[in-house]
């Protein structure tokens, strides 16, 4: 099958690329990546977190897979939860998050890739774990994203070398990963093995949840959790921008890229005033940070990662994958870190440890199609914790209003507004000072990036033209690749 997969690595993207060869389509293929992810982006993503995955085939409406996590808590609470706070310094702004056993809530990201491989895939699920088992097993190594997210990380994983020591095995435990040093984790090939051979979360995982994550030792899920947990599938939350009827999340992540992108459209695009134009960008990711408290939930932050797929036949698969920054904690013996949800700030705005159990938590990631009459296919979505809203909208208003095109869109400079402060890469501007003064204007804090940063997310977009051409971009910010299968 022709295709083009844009991912966060090259072995993640590589290992789409193969299944598309065997003949898969755009959804075995995603899944393929997802599972090869665990070992080739360690910290953005794990086994043990969750997911949203947007799809569109030929012919048939585009359907979204759920697979993000609930709270737990059903089979009762601990005397006292181990949940911490540490500081995460992305060296322009420093960003708080809370980690321990009692940060981790039930995790569905196998329960999530099973349901879309047998659902909407064509090959054999044993055929798409293959390239991730071998990966896992045979190791990857390191490239300069994966260095940075150990050492942005460090504070997490050396409060427990018991997950380091499964997560990297046979390295230093007494500083972060180095670039060009082996990711190796051959407990996590035995797991994947586990989960190709039955198509449900491995046995010993889920024990291991129970006994190590549950109330005795300060956590939260239970076996009553991990029953009321499933992945569903839904209809994605639908909006226009120009011509392009878009697809995205139907949770909270998914709507606000939707306000976002109308607050965009809505406004003439200040093409003689940059710095105008940079304001106006940053109101409206403010708009959509508002408005994160007010939108209701829908019915029935963290290190991300994202792959987009698009096959010579139209179809597109669009999945955001996340763990949070990983709770410190792997279930023990399974190679398999788990999330720290609980603990991650924008996805607890009134508190933490509110919700009620088995009821859905927020989450900010927004895989996202978007499909315009003349044919044209664009599969996109971020990682990057709450500016994935801004990033994915940014980019969308960016080819789809601005007429840039995909490299262009992807690489601009970005903002990102909150109450009280801005965030603004300052990199190939023309007049920095102008920016910095007109959201002073407005923001008591402005951070400015002087290059593009990880900080802002990376927007990885697959696409077919109305010619049938494939195109692919990787976001350099998160050493963005891709594959193309012609």
């Amino acid at each position: 099958m022709r295709g083009v997969v844009a991912a966060g690595s090259v072995a993640t993207a590589r290992a789409g690329a193969q299944v598309l060869r065997d003949g898969g389509n755009a959804v075995d293929a995603a899944v393929a990546s997802a599972l090869a992810s665990f070992t080739a982006e360690p910290l953005l993503t794990s086994a043990g977190g969750a997911g949203i995955m947007v799809i569109r085939l030929p012919g048939a409406d585009p359907v979204s897979v759920d697979f993000f996590s609930p709270f737990p808590g059903a089979g009762g609470r601990p005397e006292q939860l181990d949940f911490h706070q540490i500081e995460v310094d992305f060296g322009s702004a420093t960003q708080s998050f809370h980690v321990g056993r009692g940060s981790a809530a039930v995790p569905l990201m196998f329960d999530g890739l099973a349901l879309a491989a047998e659902r909407f895939g064509s090959l054999p699920l044993s055929r798409l774990a293959a390239p991730g088992i071998a990966l896992a097993r045979e190791g990857v190594v390191a490239d300069a994203l994966t260095a940075r997210t150990f050492a942005l990380l460090w504070p997490i994983l050396r409060r427990d070398l018991a997950c380091l020591a499964e997560i990297v095995e046979g390295q230093r435990s007494d500083r972060p990963l180095q670039v060009g040093e082996l990711v190796r984790n051959t407990k996590l090939a035995a797991t994947l093995e586990a989960f190709a051979a039955t198509g449900r979360s491995p046995e010993p995982l889920r024990a291991g949840l129970i006994e190590e994550f549950g109330p005795a030792r300060g956590g939260l899920i239970t076996a009553a959790d991990l029953d009321a947990a499933q992945a569903t599938v839904t209809r994605p939350h639908q909006f226009r921008v120009g011509e392009w009827t878009v697809v995205s999340s139907p949770r909270l992540g998914g709507r606000l890229v939707g306000m976002i992108s109308e607050q965009l459209s809505a406004g003439a695009i200040e093409v003689d005033d940059e710095a105008k134009e940079v304001l106006r960008q940053a109101n409206a990711s403010l708009a959509g940070h508002r408005a994160r408290l007010a939108l209701p939930s829908p019915e029935p932050r963290g290190s991300t990662t994202h792959i987009s797929v698009v096959d010579g036949e139209g179809g597109a698969a669009s999945v955001t994958l996340t763990a949070g920054e990983g709770c410190g904690h792997v279930v023990t013996g399974t190679g398999v870190h788990i999330n720290n949800f609980l603990g991650e700030e924008d996805l607890n705005p009134a508190g933490f440890h509110l919700h009620r159990p088995t009821n859905a938590l927020p989450t900010m990631i927004a895989p996202t199609i978007a499909t315009h009459p003349s044919g044209r296919v664009v599969a996109l979505g971020s990682g990057g914790s709450n500016r994935i809203r801004s990033a994915v909208a940014t980019v969308l208003h960016g080819f789809a209003r601005r007429g840039l095109s995909l490299p262009a869109a992807v690489e601009a400079p970005r903002v990102h507004g909150e109450d009280g402060a801005a965030w603004v890469e300052l990199d190939s501007r023309r007049d920095s000072a102008a920016i910095h003064s007109r959201l002073s204007a407005s923001f008591a804090q402005v951070h400015g990036f002087d290059r593009r940063d990880f900080f802002f997310g990376g927007v990885h977009v697959a696409a077919l033209d109305e010619q049938g051409a494939l195109e692919g971009h990787g976001d350099a910010r998160r050493c963005g690749a891709v594959e193309h299968v012609d």
